[in-house]
């Protein structure tokens, strides 16, 4: 009897867990009235957080933080423990030209389609809205 009411509980808890409302981060673009800018001049990558499989943020020198919308979504995003960024330019973030690569068992490339800057706030904001933790302190080669 006590082994299924801890059953009867654990089902209970993970059918909750499972009917998480997932952030809808278009929703937050609007809300925060973001505006899409073309490129990111002197952009240094220090590190990035993944949201779902359209959408990133990437820390840039001096803990700048920019939205990222991918074109079309990079199923591996969510999962994955490396990224590296293919730029036209060393030192600029382009969008409609540049890529976030997922460095897993299958090497995915998805084009950048918008970039928003976030301020401290929002970056914040959209850190704790999504549940989730900066996975890299640094660029990753």
């Amino acid at each position: 009897m006590k082994n299924t009411v801890i059953l009867f509980l654990l089902a209970t808890l993970m059918a909750c867990a499972g009917n998480r409302v997932r952030p809808d981060y278009h929703q937050f673009i609007v809300e925060q009235q973001l505006q899409p800018i073309n490129r990111v001049q002197q952009f240094r990558f220090t590190g990035w957080q993944p949201l779902n499989t359209d959408h990133l943020i990437l820390l840039g020198v001096q803990n700048k933080a920019y939205l990222l919308e991918l074109m079309s979504p990079c199923q591996d995003l969510p999962f994955a423990q490396h990224i590296a960024l293919k730029q036209t330019s060393r030192t600029t973030l382009v969008a409609k030209f540049d890529k976030v690569l997922v460095q897993d068992q299958i090497p995915e490339s998805c084009s950048i389609d918008k970039i928003y800057e976030l301020s401290k706030d929002q970056h914040k904001l959209l850190t704790d809205f999504s549940g989730g933790h900066i996975k890299a302190s640094k660029a990753i080669q």
